[in-house]
């Protein structure tokens, strides 16, 4: 049963970005769940997702990645998101599921009673949590003795490797620009820890061990732009010294010599059965 008065009435901004930005991180976030979908659904297949009857999707954003664990799962799925605008989104993009129930509610204080879900999820979510241990410890307490705790994605992008280098772009995306935010650009390496502490049976993996080619990297940095783009005028870079690191750029790629590459780590824990 809903415990409201676990329940928070404060709505969280969106994955600590500026309302101005919302409608480009929801592209964002819709070509995210898409090219994240390889890592994540064998996780999810691996858990059993297929045959669970209740689940539980932490920080569910947009929908996106709400809509591959309805459509794999036989059972119900709960959403919930610390922003009612999210919600409205994901209402649009989940309307075709009958399987789904969207609520708004606070991660580190899910409204939720002891013991309720067969697994519990999240995807990118710890990175931008005020207290990630806060999370994870209640994720574990809402679902069932021998229930699964998942997140299926959390990055680390103290070990991104990229070359050709840049001496002012690299440090930007290799986590200046998530720590300015308020995010955590090295919480995949904590996983373990967060698990473990929340007493949980732990499993740590990286999910994305492929290197995208260059045509791939092309397709996503062309789909993507303007998020980069406005990253690098936020961080202080002239439009000048932008567009010369975007025509070097795109020239190592059109040359077939950038590579790209930062661990997406993974974390399946599961909650011990009583004695």
């Amino acid at each position: 049963m809903l415990n409201r008065k676990r329940g928070s009435k404060k709505e969280i901004t969106f994955h600590k970005r500026a309302k101005e930005d919302f409608d480009d991180f929801i592209k964002k976030l819709e070509l995210q769940a898409l090219e994240t979908a390889e890592e994540r659904i064998p996780l999810y297949l691996e858990v059993g997702v297929k045959d669970a009857i209740l689940i539980l999707d932490v920080g569910c954003g947009s929908g996106m990645v709400t809509r591959d664990l309805a459509h794999l799962t036989k059972g119900k799925v709960i959403a919930i998101d610390g922003s009612k605008k999210m919600i409205n989104v994901a209402k649009k993009v989940l309307s075709i599921y009958d399987n789904v129930e969207l609520r708004v509610g606070d991660a580190e204080n899910l409204p939720f009673e002891d013991d309720m879900f067969d697994i519990t999820t999240c995807n990118l979510l710890l990175m931008w949590a005020n207290d990630p241990q806060k999370v994870v410890n209640e994720m574990a307490r809402v679902t069932k003795p021998g229930g699964i705790v998942l997140a299926t994605l959390e990055p680390d992008y103290g070990g991104k490797i990229h070359f050709p280098e840049h001496p002012k772009v690299d440090p930007i995306f290799a986590g200046e620009a998530i720590k300015k935010r308020g995010g955590d650009p090295h919480i995949g390496r904590k996983l373990r820890y967060l698990f473990v502490k929340a007493g949980l049976e732990t499993k740590i993996g990286i999910g994305n061990t492929r290197i995208w080619s260059c045509e791939e990297d092309k397709a996503y940095y062309l789909h993507a732009r303007d998020f980069y783009v406005k990253a690098l005028k936020d961080a202080g870079l002239s439009q000048k010294e932008i567009d010369k690191w975007e025509y070097e750029y795109l020239r190592s790629l059109d040359e077939g010599v950038q590579l790209n590459f930062f661990p997406q780590f993974y974390a399946i824990g599961r909650k011990k059965e009583r004695c």
